[in-house]
């Protein structure tokens, strides 16, 4: 394995070649805010919902039980209370019975988790909304997904939430966007504060995270006891920003290289899990699916889930097990958010859930071991 190194879960460099314009600004049309981070964008929408509701003194807002910690911490920034609702069985949407007992006049958004490039159930959330006849705002988190084309790029939500972080589909290291069907209110407007300065080390700091996606090297970071790669823990959001005119600059050509990406390894590993009936994630298969940003693997159960992932990992095949538990069990999110139904669809999905990589470092070497693997259980 010294050889081949270990493979990251994410691999895809970041181009450093500058173009003056945006070609995503008319991509996406009107009513659009381009900030510091995914989570800065989310808490903007989260805090233009709250202002459509001046009447509710403790507003909440609905998450899934299996999530990214950084919805709450967007939460939290905005001044409203996170409430968690179980996901469906075998599916990282909402189980809409659920969400329904929690929906009432004093939740003003509902976040909808694309995971990884399964959509949830967009129609349904917004039937859900009109049957009820509230006026909950709907956002629609594309944090881990990105349209490739503009027939991709129609949205009926309130609100549409972008990321260019790290490991994201269009890194840049850093960035958010957000889409609003209305433009936000002057008050929110002006919590964006001016973009920062670019350091001088920002191109040296893509340069060294491209360099560090070759496998040989990433076995050294991967390797290492004390480091804790990819932990997944509750980080504060501290303030939002405007996205900085460097980053500004790369989109138009790390969105020309993202569209030109091939999806094959996506079929190769659909035909291996289905020689075992491995696969219990149904929307994989379902109309939701879009472009993926990691092939989610759901298991049977905690024990093949652990047997499957250990071998992998073992082999430096780039698998991770995403989010290690529902959103109450993560580091720092005790005390932060209100949990008032049973997660047990959640915490099975932690238990029993894997992803594996799609990017283009998934050479022919590491997708036969990786094939190997899911074949053999």
């Amino acid at each position: 394995m010294i050889i081949h190194g270990d493979l990251p879960p994410v691999g895809h460099t970041i181009s450093l070649q500058v173009c003056a314009e945006n070609p995503l600004r008319d991509f996406f049309g009107i009513n659009q805010y381009w900030v510091d981070s995914g989570t800065s964008a989310l808490a903007l929408a989260l805090l233009d919902a709250k202002a459509q509701f001046p009447h509710v003194h403790q507003p909440r807002a609905i998450i899934p039980g299996y999530c990214c910690p950084d919805l709450v911490a967007a939460c939290v920034y905005a001044g409203i209370e996170p409430v968690a609702v179980d996901i469906s069985v075998n599916d990282p949407a909402y189980d809409c019975a659920q969400l329904r007992a929690q929906l009432d006049d004093r939740v003003v958004a509902i976040i909808a988790v694309n995971f990884l490039g399964v959509a949830e159930q967009l129609a349904e959330l917004r039937g859900l909304i009109a049957s009820l006849g509230l006026r909950t705002r709907l956002i629609e988190d594309n944090a881990q997904w990105f349209p490739t084309q503009k027939n991709e790029a129609i949205f009926e939500s309130d609100y549409v939430v972008f990321s260019f972080g790290r490991g994201k589909p269009l890194s840049l290291l850093g960035g958010g966007l957000l889409l609003a069907a209305a433009p936000l209110s002057s008050h929110v407007q002006q919590q964006i504060a001016p973009s920062p300065s670019v350091s001088a080390l920002l191109p040296l700091k893509i340069r060294a995270y491209n360099w560090l996606l070759q496998p040989q090297l990433y076995l050294l970071l991967n390797r290492n006891p004390l480091l804790h790669l990819g932990q997944t823990k509750y980080v504060a959001l501290e303030k939002i920003a405007a996205l900085d005119h460097f980053r500004v600059s790369l989109l138009s050509e790390n969105f020309h290289r993202y569209t030109k990406r091939s999806t094959d390894i996506v079929d190769v590993y659909t035909a291996a899990v289905a020689v075992n009936g491995l696969q219990r994630m149904a929307s994989l298969e379902s109309a939701r699916a879009r472009r993926l940003l990691r092939y989610p693997l759901l298991c049977a159960s905690a024990a093949g889930r652990d047997k499957l992932l250990a071998r992998l990992q073992k082999e430096g095949l780039g698998a991770t097990p995403m989010y290690p538990a529902a959103i109450d069990a993560i580091s720092g999110v005790e005390g932060r958010v209100s949990v008032p139904a049973a997660l047990d669809n959640a915490r099975h999905f932690a238990q029993c859930f894997i992803s594996l990589p799609t990017h283009a470092g998934v050479t022919a070497y590491y997708r036969e071991k990786i094939v190997a693997l899911l074949r053999a259980l």
